[in-house]
């Protein structure tokens, strides 16, 4: 069996959405505090357009920053990384750029977490993914340990059942600190930790975008002239917003989800592809 199809099977049986654990080192502290008050346009989603958290709960806002509900279950997993429980079956991973003014949404359908092999070989990673190179991470459990190992070049999978079996793949980088590689379709992020001791393997089952309230949308094409939905319309537009302001790395992760969304519509994937020719390789 292909060991990333194993692999998968196993997160189907062993991972549960369960919230992540919530961290409390300083660099965690300053970020929840630092995203106080700041209110997310959130675009592409279908319902969540404006979040906020208040130094205790996240909360669903109107456009005038009245809130609407609010999400008990959250967890910041790390340094510029949260995430919202909706249900037992989905989870959002939230990444927020360094400086607060972008965040990228992402709705995800199964995790496991990681933790580093050997201590002493891990260190902040200020520069990615040259600072995780050669450094495995060991998840799973005692009877089916996975493993994860950078390379230089390819991302080393492992899976122990009756013998290690190992699967190397090239991914790309999506976000800061992230990997992404496609399996049967369907996009794997491997989220690595600012401190260098733990990796999160997550199933992705959409990307987002979106920006601080204070930091508006300029483009603004209609979704008659893109052939795209009214929500992969707006997210089109959030990209080359990123694209125009230099954000290619995060223009470049939205515009592979619109072509992976759009596959199977060839004038609007025909479309994606001529106005976004500077965002992918």
């Amino acid at each position: 069996m292909n060991i990333l199809r194993a692999f998968c099977l196993f997160l189907c049986v062993a991972s549960s959405l369960l919230q992540g654990q919530e961290k409390t080192w300083p660099e965690v502290e300053k970020f929840a505090k630092a995203i106080t008050g700041i209110t997310w346009n959130l675009r592409g989603t279908n319902t969540l357009k404006h979040l906020r958290f208040d130094g205790e709960n996240f909360h669903s806002t109107t456009p005038t920053g009245e809130s609407r509900s609010q999400y008990k279950q959250h967890a910041f997993v790390d340094a510029g990384v949260f995430q919202l429980v909706f249900s037992e079956e989905r989870s959002a991973w939230y990444f927020v750029s360094d400086d607060l003014k972008l965040i990228t949404p992402t709705n995800v359908t199964g995790e496991i977490e990681f933790a580093v092999e050997n201590a002493e070989a891990a260190k902040p990673v200020a520069n990615f993914p040259q600072d995780i190179q050669n450094v495995v991470w060991v998840g799973g459990t005692d009877q089916t340990p996975i493993k994860l190992r950078w390379n230089g070049t390819e991302l080393e999978v492992g899976v122990k059942t009756k013998a290690w079996e190992v699967q190397k793949v090239r991914p790309i980088i999506a976000n800061r600190r992230v990997f992404e590689f496609i399996h049967e379709g369907d996009p794997i992020w491997i989220a690595f930790s600012q401190d260098g001791t733990e990796a999160w393997w997550l199933n992705i089952a959409d990307v987002f975008g979106g920006h601080a309230q204070a930091f508006p949308a300029r483009a603004n094409l209609d979704a008659g002239a893109t052939g795209l939905t009214p929500q992969q319309n707006d997210l089109a537009n959030h990209a080359e917003d990123l694209l125009k302001s230099g954000e290619q790395m995060r223009a470049a992760t939205i515009v592979r989800e619109l072509e992976r969304k759009n596959a199977a519509k060839k004038e609007a994937l025909e479309r994606l592809k001529g106005r976004f020719k500077s965002a992918t390789p």
